[in-house]
């Protein structure tokens, strides 16, 4: 017993939280008698839809758990004991990573008599501190929502989304999205506890998961779990599981351009472009099947899901926007007792015609990709119990990737050939003719073994302790090629003697990063209070693979081969590595004694996913560019020889990629700290918890964040010292604005990567949450937002900190210490751009969000549902274009007097409304007939505009699509 004690003890010490990132629930309970005292001996028996019987006997203390078990509904709970009343507890519900509690008072008596009562899952989870939102199939089934992963996410309280999804329109292409103080990097996807992040896209998915194919989603933004690396958004989808009966259903859900209207009128004519039309849907059709049973009785079922989605929008410029998703998987899980497990495998297939990267406003037919992207996931998963000790070990293995074609070019060889890529700055960022050719492969593995052991009535308390290793092997490899190997940059037709010629390399990205973690928890329940102590360690570092590439030539022609020749990389490990310690403390007290009012604080610290990128610091086969001028001297459009001059990189208008001092050198000549290390996000949370009702319970949680140790690059000169801010000047005021802006007197030739020691950002926030469980023929999921989310910077580490994208490249590579449009950001809004997946310079942030959802269930079996949300406007950064001498279009000046974030889009709102008609076939068999309209008051809300002060300002360059119907019918037994 000593010994134990020593050993919890230190479990105390360097213990955790809660709930592990699994795609289970579970059920405890203690039984007592009538006198309330503890019932060892007694025989608990578990029933359910999704299980075989399972059965425990209570402890010396009374109590029972039945762990790892499917989310589902009406899980039993029967208690017998000989001389006792049978006791049974029904109407059991189980959601990802939450405890149900069920407490049993067992009475006396001559003959045997069982008693039944109804045992709703409690609203309020006293142990757990997670902040969380858990997202049922049959809420996805029944509001009106695209059914996406992005539209299903907005429901959660904080979240913000790039773009706004009316009808399904944005649903073949990835949303940028953040939630409560932390960017989408370190966010996390997983199905059922295993990850399957993007390795080389931090917080996207690799696959476009139909939510009609899954059991729940949970949406964690608050005090994570100790098996969460991050403190970023925690996305975790559950698989639909089948039982001992045959279970399936089909849905069908269409829109038609006929059935919507035009909003385009709703907007003044100087605002739009002459040709514009109304966005909108030119047809969708979402179908699909998934079936499952039994195939042994209790031991051995099977579950499969099938489904299209078929998405043909029309963008605000007339043109379509074509997507072909298709999605399935296979499923077989065993259980024998309480040991079960289950292998997995999904389909993932895209076919985009029409992607764009700024937006179809923004570039021209040629500059349209087509995209391709069969992925695959295969995953298994074993669970044990033995006694008080629960073991899982998990593996999952994403192989995905994908292919954009521009329409513009073909690959022939190694090389891009057809129209030439011209960018256009003025009046605004336009792109005409091609654009690269994007190919890649991004393969992951995780496996994880954790476990957890109980302990009760130990140092005057009963104890969880959690236990567990995580690794993961991940790479990419992927090659970019540009359009004839150079991009053409218009000025003349502004005012300038030349235009720009930019030579590109082909690029080849070969990479991978391992991540090795493990941790270690002990949550400790002290009558109404619930301790929670932890510590994670994370380590991940990065290596090249190698690669090589072609030299550089103008139509066949070698050119600049004294920097843009052919290079081989061989395969290298990086020294730089992330070693991170994790400490998390929650404290959960039951003010009542009743668990219907709970309050939590938690403390924690995390560190970031590295990914692949960090890889790419030290890729010397990357893109090498250099800009110089060029005078189409015959007028045809294509550059020829002897229209530019080859002039060595320091008298270029901009270069970057190579050493100018050793530019075949297959070293980089960047250099990593030695002290390098992960950025840290630091979080405080205080949540208070009410069941008003057994149905209605309400919180008000309240966030601290504040992120810090960002990563930095200081300029490496060409004698080998660091750059200081004496390399810098003030130069003068720009003309239309009067802001100051500064140059370099020497450009750097390398760079330092270290991290930032003085600039962060600091996130608060209160959110207060609603919820009520459908009873009394209605329920609700509503919440009220307010943050501030802003940015602290230091003059010493700004240039980095917040690179302006549209930078000549010469001024702003390799760090420094630029000052220009320092006071606009430094303590300004955090809103991170959008950037690819269809869209760019959209700013996500807004300090207040209203988000409502419920719905009304009408005589005759008729559901009457909503879903109304409401945000701020993102900010528009207004600026005038200004060239600072070091080539042209610089840099984006922006007005004195403000911050960034006081400027924005008007106020937006979006209603969604849904009738639903149900029929029953028979027992267990239904038929739901349905009419969603979304975006009902046929809003055109403007949610983007073209910024540039020196051009149109103003001008809308994406709106709201309007108001559309969508008919659908389900099937499910």
């Amino acid at each position: 017993m000593k010994k134990i004690s020593y050993v919890l003890c230190t479990l105390l010490i360097i213990g955790g939280l809660g709930f592990s990132q699994t795609a289970t629930g579970r059920i405890v309970g203690k039984v007592v008698d009538t006198d309330g005292a503890p019932l060892p001996g007694v025989t608990v028996i578990l029933t359910g839809e999704k299980i075989g019987k399972m059965m425990v006997v209570t402890s010396e203390e009374g109590n029972f758990r039945f762990l790892g078990l499917a989310v589902g509904k009406n899980y039993v709970v029967r208690c017998e004991l000989s001389g006792f009343k049978t006791e049974l507890r029904e109407g059991i519900d189980i959601w990802i990573g939450v405890t149900s509690k069920v407490d049993i008072a067992m009475e006396q008596v001559a003959l045997q008599e069982e008693v039944t009562v109804i045992a709703p899952t409690p609203l309020v989870d006293t142990k757990s501190n997670t902040v969380a939102r858990n997202i049922t199939a049959e809420t996805v089934q029944q509001l009106p929502t695209s059914r996406n992963p992005w539209t299903i996410l907005m429901l959660a309280p904080g979240m913000l989304i790039d773009r706004e999804d009316v009808g399904g329109n944005e649903s073949g292409q990835q949303s940028y999205y953040s939630g409560h103080g932390v960017d989408q990097g370190d966010s996390t996807w997983r199905v059922d506890g295993a990850n399957i992040t993007d390795p080389s896209a931090l917080g996207a998915a690799p696959a476009y998961l139909n939510m009609n194919a899954y059991e729940e989603l949970q949406i964690a933004y608050g005090s994570n779990d100790i098996t969460a690396q991050t403190g970023g958004v925690q996305l975790n989808f559950v698989t639909k599981r089948a039982g001992n009966a045959y279970t399936g259903m089909f849905h069908l859900y269409v829109e038609d351009d006929a059935w919507q209207l035009e909003n385009i009128g709703k907007q003044s004519a100087e605002d739009l472009q002459e040709g514009y039309v109304s966005p909108g849907i030119n047809r969708l059709y979402m179908y699909g099947a998934d079936f499952g049973g039994p195939i042994l009785k209790d031991h051995l079922f099977f579950y499969g899901s099938w489904s299209v989605q078929d998405i043909n929008s029309r963008t605000i410029v007339g043109s379509e926007d074509a997507t072909w998703l298709v999605s399935g998987y296979g499923k077989v899980n065993w259980q024998y007792g309480k040991n079960m497990g289950d292998v997995f495998i999904s389909y993932d297939s895209k076919l985009k015609w029409g992607r764009t990267w700024l937006g179809p406003a923004s570039q021209s037919p040629g500059t349209l990709w087509d995209q391709t992207g069969p992925g695959y996931l295969f995953r298994f998963a074993d669970q044990h119990v033995f006694g008080n000790l629960l073991l899982q070990f998990k593996a999952i293995y994403t192989d995905g990737g994908f292919f954009l074609d521009p329409r513009g070019n073909e690959i022939i060889g190694d090389r891009a050939v057809g129209e030439d890529w011209w960018v256009y700055y003025r009046p605004v960022s336009y792109w005409d003719g091609s654009i690269i050719d994007y190919g890649t492969n991004r393969n992951q593995l995780n496996v994880l073994l954790n476990g957890s052991y109980f302990a009760e009535d130990v140092l005057g308390g009963d104890h969880e302790v959690k236990f567990g290793v995580d690794f993961v092997d991940a790479d990419t490899t992927s090659v970019t090629y540009y359009p004839n190997e150079r991009i053409l940059y218009r000025y003349t037709d502004f005012g300038y003697a030349f235009d720009v010629l930019e030579f590109n390399t082909t690029l080849k990205f070969d990479v991978n990063f391992k991540r090795y973690s493990v941790f270690i928890s002990d949550t400790a329940s002290f009558g109404r209070l619930t301790l929670g102590l932890g510590l994670r360690f994370d380590q991940a570092q990065a290596a090249h693979n190698g690669a090589d590439v072609s030299a550089i030539t103008l139509d066949g022609t070698p050119v600049y081969t004294d920097y843009l020749g052919a290079l081989s990389a061989p395969a290298t490990s990086i020294d730089a590595k992330w070693k991170v310690l994790s400490p998390r403390l929650s404290l959960s007290y039951d003010l009542t004694g009743d668990g219907k009012n709970v309050l939590k604080f938690s403390l924690a610290r995390y560190g970031s996913q590295m990914g692949n990128y960090t890889a790419s610091f030290l890729w010397t086969v990357g893109v090498r560019y250099i800009a110089v001028p060029w005078v189409d001297a015959d007028g045809d459009g294509t550059p020829d020889i002897g229209e530019f001059t080859e002039v060595p990189p320091e008298d270029a208008l901009w270069y970057g990629g190579f050493d100018r001092t050793d530019p075949y050198a297959t070293e980089s000549s960047n250099r990593f700290d030695p002290d390098y290390k992960s950025p840290l996000t630091d979080e405080l949370t205080l949540t208070y918890e009410r069941e008003i009702t057994s149905d209605f319970a309400a919180s008000l949680s309240l966030f601290y964040k504040r992120r810090h140790r960002e990563v930095r690059d200081i300029g490496i000169m060409a004698d080998g010292s660091f750059e200081t801010a004496d390399n810098w000047y003030l130069a003068g005021q720009d003309p239309n604005l009067g802001q100051p802006y500064y140059e370099r007197y020497e450009i750097p030739v390398a760079a330092y990567r270290t991290n930032c020691e003085k600039s962060y950002t600091r996130y608060l926030a209160a959110s207060l949450v609603l919820k009520k469980r459908f009873s009394n023929k209605w329920l609700m999921d509503a919440s009220f937002t307010y943050a501030d989310w802003r940015q602290f910077n230091d003059e010493s580490e700004w240039n980095y900190f917040f690179l302006q994208a549209v930078q000549p490249l010469v001024t702003q590579s390799n760090g420094g210490y630029d000052l220009t449009n320092f006071d606009y950001y430094d303590g300004g809004v955090v809103a991170p751009e959008a950037s690819g997946s269809g869209l760019s310079d959209i700013f996500v942030n807004s300090r207040w969000m209203v988000k409502i959802a419920g719905l009304y269930q009408l005589p005759y079996e008729v559901n009457f549902s909503v879903v109304f949300q409401a945000r701020e406007g993102y900010v528009v950064p207004y600026y005038a274009d200004f060239d600072r001498g070091s080539g042209i279009g610089a840099t984006n000046m922006y007005e004195g007097g403000k911050k960034f974030g006081d400027d924005r889009l008007p106020a937006f709102w979006i209603l969604n409304l849904g009738l639903e008609k149900v029929f029953s076939v028979w027992e267990r068999a239904r038929i739901a007939i349905h009419v969603d309209a979304y975006n009902l008051t046929n809003n055109a809300t403007v949610l983007k505009k073209n910024p540039l002060i020196t051009g149109t300002v103003d001008e809308i360059q994406r709106m709201l699509n309007p108001t559309v119907f969508q008919f659908g019918i389900r099937f499910e037994f």
